[in-house]
């Protein structure tokens, strides 16, 4: 019942980070269209849309002419068959067929004709087919609007009508009427006014007119028409789908150099984009973007990425002749001094002009590189042992007699260079690199301002090669699950007593004996590894602290992260993405950093501490004292526990100074609102001491040491 219980407040405590990822991860943009399918697609969209306005206006346009030529061809079949009929009602019962039928027979839009007698209740004579649903007779409302002038522009009226499943037709009906001249007397006719002409109906007239002949003909000539337009967009679609593509080619292919350019691989080429001036310009724009991709832009030399590339040639050029080559790995002494009195301004000035005197002292085929800081590498290729102490005697010459110049003021610098001799043997890019680096060392060792050449036997060398075989079992271990994580209890000396764990990384050596982190993290740091295990540290305490707490312990993790970390932009993500997998909450991990890598990459680390704290997780000072050891910098950095150095802990029970200098530091930081942690309490007299400072929690051996299981036995320990 109590784990279903502490489940469930875990399930929700665990929400907010699960709809916060939920949230990123719907927000996360979709890769955008090519331009050029963009292009075309508007351009279809436009064909699209004139193919139908213009068959819409047409098909409109042209129904609504037929259908006017239809109503004045109704009026002259009228007036026709009105002189046509006429001998119907002068030879009553003598009809003329043979006339009529030979004069509709060619009109198919004729779709019958009725003569009625002036009553309309008779039909004299009928041509065509009438639909059966007609009636044979007319009523006294259809021969009324016959005869009343019509207020439209057809002198007749005229309806739709539709008989059965038959076509729909257009129905007119007209009065015949005949004019006769009075007559005066016996003897003749006056033809003395208007008003002695008399106007009789006769008879009416029934035409109906079947559009459906001009309305196929129509349907297959917008058919055709349709068609045509159609063919004629689609070539031009054709046509302006080659044209873009044209124009746009340039642009489309800058798109996987400027991939691979996002990716890292500075090697790509860029050709000049001739055509269009903006094409042009991006081109130039890439080309710079590669410049400074690859070279360093304050000296303007090869950066480290492009040197490295440089060097895989070198290697692989070595193994293939008995030549020889030199790396030398370049490093300014005191530099750091001069940035800090001088200024970063004149730091930058020294900088370009040891470039420029590295550049005149070596040939066109040797590479020179800026490395970063006040680090430079050369190759000078095809150079034996001897040749390669001539040129780096006369660096170190060169360097030391330049003369900086800042206003009144003219000093100079030096520098130490380690070298090493590429020969056939097949040394990968970074063993080299590691050993021009160690035999820097060893001539800063010896006094600085001189070279040394790299000798496997040299101490610093072995230390370095130390160093090296380190970062090779530490790879070994990514690969082979060789990391091991203990836990030691930091308990809460108030009430209630909350316990965290540390969680602390061991590695297996070849012997199965777990290696402490000051053996191997120096290696690690040098050799840029310890951003991956940060990473693996927090996938595998989380996933841990996730079961532990499905087992029933109400704990937290306290997790540490290095300064590498914090110029690594995914890292808020990849933390993110494992709370929410673990269901667990910001609020139940606490991650801390030394007071040196606080205070060096404070500003770099503003936006991921920043992350973290919005999920709910809070920050640990570690080992506050030992480094800079100034209340200043807690005022601005965003953490929320301070943990103590051990040396001042430890020795607590013996020196007065020590009690002295953790009661300031618990009491400054209780009055900045941030928790305290006593380190190294290795005795009951230290935590009575600590307990009595006001510190908030403790850890020690005395507490508990690290295991890989949990400790039962601090809470009482500490009661």
């Amino acid at each position: 019942m109590f784990r279903d219980r502490t489940a469930l407040a875990r399930m929700w405590v665990a929400w907010p980070a699960r709809l916060s990822y939920m949230w990123r991860w719907w927000r996360k943009p979709s890769p955008p269209p090519s331009l050029a399918g963009r292009i075309l697609g508007m351009l279809l969209l436009g064909m699209l849309v004139i193919y139908l306005i213009a068959n819409i206006g047409l098909w409109w346009a042209s129904t609504r002419l037929l259908d006017n030529n239809l109503r004045k061809q109704a009026v002259q079949w009228v007036a026709e068959l009105d002189e046509l009929g006429t001998l119907h009602y002068v030879f009553r019962g003598q009809p003329h067929l043979a006339v009529i039928d030979q004069r509709l027979k060619n009109f198919p839009e004729i779709l019958f004709v009725r003569y009625y007698d002036s009553q309309g209740r008779r039909v004299i004579a009928q041509y065509g087919s009438p639909p059966l649903e007609a009636a044979i007779s007319l009523t006294e409302e259809q021969m009324h609007a016959a005869q009343k002038p019509s207020e439209s522009d057809a002198p007749y009226p005229m309806t739709r009508e539709t008989a059965g499943s038959g076509p729909p037709y257009l129905r007119i009906i007209a009065p015949l009427r005949v004019k006769s001249i009075a007559r005066d007397g016996a003897a003749g006719f006056r033809l003395d006014g208007a008003g002695r002409e008399r106007v009789r109906v006769v008879g009416y007239i029934e035409l109906g007119l079947n559009a459906a002949y001009y309305s196929r003909e129509l349907n297959k000539s917008m058919a055709f028409g349709s068609g045509l337009v159609a063919l004629l967009l689609l070539l031009t679609l054709l046509a302006g789908r080659w044209l873009v593509r044209h124009w746009l080619a340039p642009l489309v292919a800058l798109r996987v150099p400027l991939e691979r350019l996002a990716n890292g691989d500075t090697s790509v080429r860029v050709e000049s984009s001739g055509g269009h001036a903006e094409i042009a310009a991006i081109s130039e724009a890439v080309k710079q973007l590669q410049r400074l991709a690859e070279h360093d832009p304050l000296t303007g030399l090869a950066n480290r990425a492009r040197f490295a590339r440089i060097l895989e040639m070198e290697i692989v050029r070595r193994s293939e002749s008995h030549a020889q080559s030199a790396l030398y790995f370049v490093d300014l002494d005191q530099f750091k001094y001069v940035n800090d009195t001088l200024g970063h301004a004149i730091g930058d000035q020294v900088l370009v002009q040891v470039a420029d005197v590295l550049r005149r002292r070596l040939r066109e085929i040797d590479v020179v590189a800026r490395f970063g800081g006040d680090e430079f590498m050369v190759l000078a290729r095809d150079v034996s042992a001897s040749q390669a102490a001539e040129i780096a005697s006369s660096i170190t010459h060169l360097v030391r007699n330049e003369r900086i110049v800042n206003g009144d003021r003219v000093f100079n610098t030096s520098c130490s260079i380690g070298v090493t001799m590429m020969d056939g043997a097949r040394y990968s890019v970074g063993e080299l690199l590691a050993q021009a680096d160690m035999a820097c060392y060893a001539a800063k060792s010896r006094g600085r301002n001189t070279f040394h050449f790299y000798e496997p036997s040299d101490q610093e060398t072995q230390r370095m090669s130390s160093e090296l075989n380190q970062s090779q079992l530490i790879k070994e271990a990514f690969r082979e699950n060789g990391f091991r994580m203990q836990y030691q209890p930091i308990v809460g000396l108030g009430r209630p007593k909350q316990i965290y764990y540390e969680v602390l990384l061991r590695m297996q050596n070849q012997e199965q004996d777990l290696v402490l982190p000051s053996e191997f993290l120096p290696a690690a740091d040098r050799f840029g590894l310890m951003v991956d295990i940060d990473r693996w540290v927090i996938e595998h305490a989380l996933d841990a602290l996730a079961q532990f707490r499905r087992d029933g312990h109400n704990i937290g993790f306290t997790v540490n992260l290095s300064g590498q970390s914090f110029e690594e932009p995914s890292l808020l993500d990849f933390i993110q993405n494992h709370l929410w997998r673990n269901g667990l909450a910001g609020k139940d991990v606490i991650f801390e950093i030394t007071e040196q890598s606080a205070v060096r990459y404070m500003y770099k680390a503003q936006r991921l501490i920043q992350g973290l704290v919005d999920i709910g997780c809070r920050f640990a000072l570690d080992d506050f004292g030992a480094g800079f050891s100034s209340f200043g910098y807690l005022k601005h950095l965003p953490v929320d526990i301070i943990k103590i150095d051990g040396t001042f802990v430890q020795h607590m029970a013996d020196d007065v100074l020590d009690q002295a200098m953790v009661r300031s530091i618990i009491d400054v930081a209780h009055t900045l609102g941030k928790l305290t942690v006593a380190e190294s309490v290795e005795d009951a007299r230290t935590l009575k001491l600590v307990r009595a400072a006001g510190a908030d929690f403790a850890q020690g051996n005395y507490l508990g040491k690290p295991s890989e299981k949990l400790l039962a036995s601090s809470q009482s320990v500490v009661a």
